[in-house]
């Protein structure tokens, strides 16, 4: 079978759970059908079977492998577009497009590949009901499989579970407030390897109310990796990860890439409770919602942050830290790469931060007395500024080069901050007349190549007063004549009388050398007083 929906609440693994007496397996799409599952092992849903249009089951997921003359607008009922019509409704003819199938299609050459899903709602008229769900309190994975809310959430995952979802999909409800495609509740570990996460479509009044991918109330770890790909919906509110209550520990890793959806607040991840996410490496894109750090503390080190239609981060908490190092942050085409909105702190080291292409998508914004700290180069885009800063109550410093761009843009617009000297070869630069060619300003505290004190004569001040010379020079009249000496050469002349004179007059102790050659005996002296001696 392709399409299985539960005929009573049991377990997965009960025949008698299931209509018709089969067990879900690969690639079938499996309906909650209003009953609630429990699943007690690991299950496989990968899809891989080929379908013509023409031959596809209706209520079967399916992505498009080739469109042909197909329109598949006409003969399938769309998932993440859907509406709850039931009826056919239009589906992009591309390559990789996700659908349920409505009818068995009339075209002949377009195909799509089978993938396996469990649901708790219906969008097409198969005697389906909406509703229950599926719930994991064990340690049980799943592959495979494409996992969309109704009007409930749709997988559960509680207790002390560690679990492991692999190349899976995640998804809120199209339909329905308050539902997630995962509510996470366990203490324990779920681990999401290729996952591919989205916020819902419909639009809440609050945070807590929007549909969800995947949401967690506990204080247990998310753990994504190997490329995941976390996205917020196309409704407000319909956020991608969304932390609610407790303090989960949310973990990024293996070029993970996070992305804001379609709309002001539907954010890829927004934490609302003491949490805390790691991001290490990968992405973190503005979208139109970007992503929202309310309370908790962010970490985020070897990573691309790009802000587009919206931030790609929103640090709006009061107590909540963002730390960033190692990372290139870039503003948007309308608004910024980092977005400092109340009094939080934003921390960052070793890293770039660029203007953005629009007027004001600064790299970095400030809005409030919010504390931030950046060490490294900052840099204007011809649009607009690396970081902008508008309110004097904030204690802002910065660390490293300043570039404006070549048409003007300063690096820096803020009326107050502070300047860390190091690390030594900061500078200031400013395009020549709007050409790409710069004048680089310093501070006295560069070196720039400059000579070492223990090189310069001793007591000479250089570098703007800064520093004073150590190395003694001795004079010319102490260095061998024609040896070079300071800017001269030396003019010292060794002769015997010289050195005679310097034994005898110089060294004046009765015991010194020159003293003691005076009284040395000679051969003549010597043989004078023998023959004395014998006459």
């Amino acid at each position: 079978m392709a399409v299985i929906k539960a005929q009573a609440s049991g377990n997965w693994s009960s025949t008698a759970t299931w209509s018709g007496g089969v067990v879900p397996s690969l690639q079938d799409t499996v309906y909650a059908n209003s009953y609630n599952i429990t699943i007690d092992q690991n299950i496989d849903l990968t899809g891989s079977t080929i379908d013509t249009s023409g031959s596809f089951i209706p209520g079967q997921l399916y992505q498009v492998v080739s469109i042909g003359t197909t329109n598949f607008g006409l003969v399938a009922n769309g998932i993440v577009p859907g509406t709850n019509a039931g009826t056919a409704v239009a589906i992009a003819n591309a390559v990789g497009q996700i659908f349920q199938a409505v009818t068995a299609g009339t075209a002949t050459t377009g195909t799509a590949r089978r993938i396996g899903g469990i649901l708790n709602h219906i969008n097409t008229p198969l005697g389906i009901v909406t509703g229950g769900g599926f719930t994991i309190s064990s340690n049980y994975n799943v592959t495979g499989a494409y996992i969309l809310a109704g009007s409930a959430n749709c997988l559960n995952i509680s207790g002390t579970a560690n679990s492991t979802l692999t190349n899976s999909y995640a998804i809120g409800s199209p339909f329905t407030q308050s539902v997630r495609g995962i509510l996470f509740s366990s203490s324990g570990t779920m681990t999401c390897s290729n996952m591919y996460v989205l916020g819902g479509r419909v639009a809440g009044t609050n945070v807590a109310n929007g549909s969800h991918g995947i949401e967690s109330t506990s204080n247990g770890t998310i753990a994504f990796s190997n490329a995941s790909s976390i996205n917020g919906g196309t409704g407000a509110y319909c956020v991608g990860v969304y932390a609610l209550t407790g303090a989960p520990q949310i973990t990024f890793t293996g070029n993970c890439v996070s992305t804001g959806g379609t709309a002001t607040a539907s954010w890829s991840f927004s934490l609302n409770s003491a949490s805390t996410i790691t991001y290490t490496g990968g992405s973190v894109l503005g979208g139109t919602g970007g992503g929202l750090l309310s309370s908790g503390n962010m970490t985020l080190s070897g990573c691309t942050i790009t802000g587009q239609s919206g931030p790609s981060i929103q640090n709006s908490g009061s107590t909540s830290v963002l730390t960033i190092s190692g990372s290139t942050i870039t503003g948007g085409t309308a608004d910024y790469g980092i977005y400092n909105s109340s009094i939080g702190s934003l921390v960052i080291t070793n890293s770039t931060v660029i203007g953005g292409s629009g007027v004001t998508s600064y790299g970095v914004f400030n809005a409030s007395t919010g504390s931030v700290s950046i060490q490294g180069d900052i840099i204007a885009s011809n649009s607009t500024n690396g970081f902008y800063g508008t309110n004097t109550g904030a204690s802002v410093t910065l660390c490293g080069s300043q570039t404006s761009s070549s048409n003007g843009y300063t690096a820096v617009v803020c009326p107050k901050y502070l300047v860390n000297p190091t690390p030594t070869t900061a500078k200031i630069r400013h395009a020549k007349s709007g050409s790409g060619t710069y004048s680089d300003f310093y501070t006295a505290d560069n070196t720039l190549g400059q000579a070492s004190v223990s090189d310069v004569r001793s007591g000479v001040v250089y570098a703007n007063n800064s520093l004073t010379g150590t190395c003694s020079v001795p004079s010319a009249g102490s260095v061998a004549l024609g040896v070079p000496i300071d800017n001269t050469t030396g003019t010292a002349i060794l002769t015997p009388s010289g050195v005679w004179n310097t034994l005898t007059n110089t060294l004046t102790s009765s015991n010194s050398i020159g003293e003691r050659l005076k009284n040395v005996s000679t051969i003549s002296s010597t043989g004078s007083q023998l023959a004395a001696l014998t006459t």
